[in-house]
């Protein structure tokens, strides 16, 4: 079995994937376009027809994660959802999620966890904080933005993550649970799963776990 067919690869393999798809053509641009817009997609197909004009908080890191999250931004405000971007860490320090955040800085809502404290109401929000790179414990702002997200699920949002739910590293194999973690109702995850989303003792924290197709099988089966 080729690498790209495994049900299952553990983060280390993903960034192996990555890097077979970058040199087959498929660039880490695109990468990041198919991942936030299939994204986008699956979170329209998962709430309530009944709303008519859904709002929605995306909430971005600095790296590639928050890439991700700011093409989904993008894709849910052009298909007229009210959008707001909320930087959990400043502006991003990647070269592709910069690309991505500079495509939504003047045409939607941007603002900092701390004012994302003061607003609510949301339809959805969008955990887009870390994905696979992230190791180790939450440290302050971190930690604030994932239990902003919390409460507003605990006020009936749905919650996305994408990848895997900020706070649970993607290779995950404790026994125990977390001390702090996004709580999502659903995790879309890239390409394939990866271990943590095998893990049972978890599913509180991840729910409904979604693989998103974003194109590299298909370019490594060329």
């Amino acid at each position: 079995m080729e690498l790209y067919e495994k049900e299952t690869v553990t983060c280390e393999e993903m960034k192996e994937l990555e890097r077979a798809a970058d040199a087959a053509g498929l660039s880490y641009s695109r990468m990041m376009e198919n991942a936030g817009t299939r994204a986008a997609e699956i979170i329209r197909e998962n709430i309530p027809k009944s709303i008519e004009k859904p709002r929605a908080a995306v909430f971005c890191g600095k790296g590639n994660n928050g890439g991700d999250g700011f093409v989904v931004a993008r894709r849910l405000s052009e298909a007229g959802w009210s959008v707001v971007a909320v930087l959990v860490e400043g502006e991003p320090a990647t070269e592709d999620a910069k690309k991505n955040y500079l495509l939504i800085r003047d045409r939607i809502e941007v603002m900092n966890r701390r004012a994302a404290a003061a607003t609510g109401g949301y339809d959805v929000v969008v955990d887009a904080i870390y994905g696979t790179g992230f190791h180790g414990a939450l440290k302050d702002e971190g930690l604030n933005a994932v239990e902003l997200i919390n409460k507003f699920g605990y006020q009936k949002a749905d919650v996305f993550s994408l990848d895997i739910p900020s706070g649970l590293p993607g290779d995950y194999d404790d026994w125990k649970e977390p001390e702090k973690s996004v709580m999502a109702d659903y995790t879309i995850t890239f390409h394939a799963k990866k271990p943590v989303h095998d893990h049972r003792r978890l599913s509180n924290f991840l729910g409904d776990v979604i693989v998103a197709d974003i194109g590299i099988a298909e370019a490594l089966r060329k």
